[in-house]
């Protein structure tokens, strides 16, 4: 979601498909202290592990909204380079997810491939924590831009983890002190644009197949529509997906499997995936950014520890891995088939009272 600018350059989103009634979260009456607008994001974190959250009426969300037309700018100029050119940039998974990946490299949930070219810029690089990446020159004379990015995005985000700290019963900071801005992480911000398909619109063409996110959480942008949810409990099914339609002035948020890891299943991680944008917006090239926040490399999976959060069940042995351990060991599962993506976490309140 972006400003209403952004909006007017696309067709509108129909109102004929079945969308899912994600809650809408004010970023201002969070900064005011409002107790009832904390309490709706953190039921949305469990309940759908999505919500969108307002920026209009808050200095921080303006200022942010602002970066984000720029970025847009940033991904149409890079994604216009051509493929010839951003080859050179391309990422070598599993070693590096930073990069440029072009579209059909991973399989979808039909046995298809994906249709989603993608910019993973990294945070480590753009605000100095590591040694410089080289990126097309489109991002590299506008570095100064990306951080000012990184900066606004991190600053928001850290709102929503105080408001989830304060719902876990957890003390103020902890869950932005375990993702610093300013030491090293798989941190990124994901530039994606997918290109509209010729003749006979295929509306069930999945683009991004379905996953959660692994990391902390996501901030993201989009102004066309295609983006599904997976509501909990419902079979993966093609008429059980819901689409969420962009809001104006608006950055959607969900949780990822980290929170749910350090939260015991207290927060949700929903399955999500990307398909053709719904109706005439079908015709137009599909652009959106995410900013995928990742814990520091070195720091513990371990469960959290407090009133509103789990113990570890008899038997259950406590998290010993670091952060990268972990996610490398998650991404071997998913890569070797032994982990099947799935919604996680969400676990009913009578189990935590």
């Amino acid at each position: 979601m972006a400003t209403a600018r952004s909006f007017a350059r696309y067709p509108d989103f129909p109102s004929s498909v079945p969308i899912a009634t994600i809650p809408v979260v004010s970023l201002q009456k969070l900064q005011s202290g409002d107790e009832d607008e904390s309490k709706r994001l953190f039921q949305a974190s469990r309940e759908y592990g999505f919500f969108s959250l307002s920026l209009s009426g808050s200095a921080k969300g303006e200022e942010l909204l602002l970066d984000v037309e720029k970025m847009f700018d940033l991904t149409e100029s890079t994604m216009n380079l051509g493929s010839d050119i951003l080859d050179l940039y391309a990422y070598k998974p599993p070693h590096s997810l930073f990069g440029y990946k072009r579209s059909g490299l991973l399989k979808t949930d039909d046995g298809k491939v994906d249709d989603m070219a993608m910019y993973n810029l990294g945070q480590d690089d753009i605000m100095g924590n590591t040694g410089r990446r080289s990126n097309p020159e489109t991002l590299e004379s506008e570095r100064e831009t990306c951080r000012t990015f990184f900066d606004h995005a991190y600053g928001v985000v850290s709102i929503a983890l105080a408001e989830l700290d304060k719902n876990l019963g957890l003390s103020p900071g902890t869950l932005a002190g375990l993702c610093p801005l300013d030491k090293s992480s798989e941190t990124q911000l994901r530039m994606l644009r997918s290109e509209p398909k010729a003749g006979v619109i295929d509306y069930r063409r999945i683009t991004l197949g379905g996953h959660t996110d692994i990391g902390a959480i996501t901030l993201l942008f989009h102004t066309t529509g295609g983006l599904q949810i997976l509501p909990a409990g419902s079979s993966n099914v093609p008429e059980n997906w819901q689409y969420i339609r962009p809001q104006p002035n608006c950055a959607l948020i969900n949780i990822g499997d980290t929170l749910v890891e350090w939260s015991g299943g207290v927060l949700r991680s929903s399955l999500h995936r990307v398909v053709a944008a719904p109706g005439k917006q079908a015709k137009v090239p599909r652009q959106s950014l995410a900013y995928l926040l990742r814990p520091e490399r070195s720091g513990s999976m371990r469960r959290l520890k407090s009133k509103v959060i789990p113990e570890l069940d008899d038997g259950e042995e406590e998290e010993a891995r670091t952060v990268d351990e972990w996610a490398a060991w998650r991404a071997r599962q998913v890569m070797n088939g032994e982990l099947k993506p799935e919604t996680r976490g969400g676990i009913p309140t009578k189990t935590i009272a």
